[in-house]
């Protein structure tokens, strides 16, 4: 699938992104040394309806089309039925087939450096009434939800991990009835942050929302970053200690969506910058990378600017926005002025410091939409995953594939 600008290149439009893309490009430079000491942005909390045309640089009418610019480091072939997550670092958790009719499924890990597949724990803690819902793992921690799909009662633990081995006991993290969602759930280093959300329907549907965090070495306390008083639009993310949640906010206006970013290195979890998007607009995915958010919407949102439009942008409040006109399908992942954006069977690598992009395809005899991103936000090695057919045309494995960035 090849992806072709829709109006053409104007020349008033090719100078006015071409400026807007060299502001994007500085901010997402600046962004470098947000390692150390990181940078508290100026914002004004206000929703940003852009009706400027030139705020948003249409990557596929404004960039070039070139090669593509990153390097497959491995390629494997695992069971029907893996699903990948790959948070950071040089293991992507797994959710594998089972290994015997006790249970419907189990949970463990890949290598990203020679494509092994280890089961850490073969059946559910909690006994055989309950299933896997959902794993990550980082470098210092695996943690998984399991639930009983009869009463949706479910539960988030956690256990120590390194080099591909578990150590001490589960660890107890969170529960809740069908009254609760099952958590949105991401790992960094040795910390688990989830979300814990009422359901949309139930006898809690007034409550409020919150993330919290745990760590290995905390017993069964965690502690609370991030109160909503409606429910988070997306899951969390991290990257490079930074973490973005999306809340409600401005609860005395309407119904309002803040994306925004959290320093997990901060005693009281800072806010470092914040994008309120216009009213009712719900955004599908959003992670803080560099300076800049790399967020998606879902559906076309009518009389509220740019902003409320279907695709994928790149920005941060007061614009530029590179904006890719296609329906999103994932969390953006990549590094420095690299993204990667999942399309329906493809995905479109966006540099934007060099206003190019690239197409990475899906495996040979892949499924219809392709192979699918296991990683999330900045990160050395881009991760997918893709159901395969074989010569007859039956799914019958999943290539796994990971690239140099």
């Amino acid at each position: 699938m090849r992806l072709f600008g829709r109006d053409g290149i104007s020349r008033r439009r090719f100078l006015a992104g071409s400026a807007a893309a060299t502001a994007v490009t500085a901010a997402s430079l600046a962004l470098s040394g947000c390692g150390e000491g990181k940078e508290v942005k100026d914002t004004s909390g206000q929703p940003q309806v852009v009706d400027d045309a030139s705020q948003i640089i249409d990557v596929l009418d404004e960039y070039k089309d070139a090669d593509l610019s990153i390097a497959q480091s491995g390629e494997w072939s695992l069971p029907l039925g893996t699903l990948l997550f790959h948070c950071e670092g040089s293991w992507s958790a797994a959710m594998m087939t089972p290994e015997s009719a006790a249970s419907p499924n189990s949970i463990g890990v890949l290598s990203l450096a020679n494509g092994r597949l280890l089961t850490l724990i073969g059946s559910p803690t909690l006994g055989r009434a309950y299933s896997f819902f959902d794993v990550r793992s980082a470098s210092g921690v695996f943690s998984w939800v399991e639930i009983e799909y009869a009463t949706l009662s479910w539960t988030l633990l956690a256990r120590s991990f390194a080099d591909g081995s578990l150590s001490g006991d589960a660890v107890e993290l969170d529960h809740g009835d069908s009254d609760w969602e099952p958590p949105c759930f991401t790992c960094t280093g040795s910390s688990v942050i989830w979300q814990k959300m009422p359901s949309t329907s139930g006898s809690k549907t007034s409550e409020k929302s919150h993330c919290y965090r745990w760590s290995v070495g905390d017993g069964s306390s965690s502690e609370e970053i991030w109160e909503s008083l409606g429910r988070f639009a997306t899951s969390p993310r991290v990257s490079e200690g930074v973490l973005t949640i999306v809340p409600r906010v401005l609860n005395d206006e309407g119904t309002y969506y803040g994306m925004t970013a959290v320093d997990l290195s901060s005693p009281k979890f800072t806010k470092l910058d914040q994008l309120v998007l216009p009213a009712g607009v719900r955004p599908f995915e959003a992670v803080y990378m560099g300076d800049s958010f790399a967020f998606s919407i879902e559906a076309s949102y009518d009389g509220v600017g740019s902003l409320g439009n279907m695709g994928t942008f790149i920005g941060r409040e007061g614009g530029p926005y590179a904006y890719l006109s296609r329906e999103p399908a994932a969390c953006v992942a990549g590094k420095g002025t690299r993204y990667l954006m999942k399309t329906r069977a493809s995905h479109c690598l966006i540099d934007t410091a060099e206003q190019t992009y690239a197409l990475l395809a899906c495996p040979d005899r892949a499924l219809d939409y392709g192979d699918y991103p296991a990683s999330e936000g900045v990160t050395d090695t881009f991760v997918t995953y893709a159901a395969v057919k074989d010569d007859q045309g039956v799914p019958a494995s999943v290539t796994a594939r990971a690239f140099t960035l």
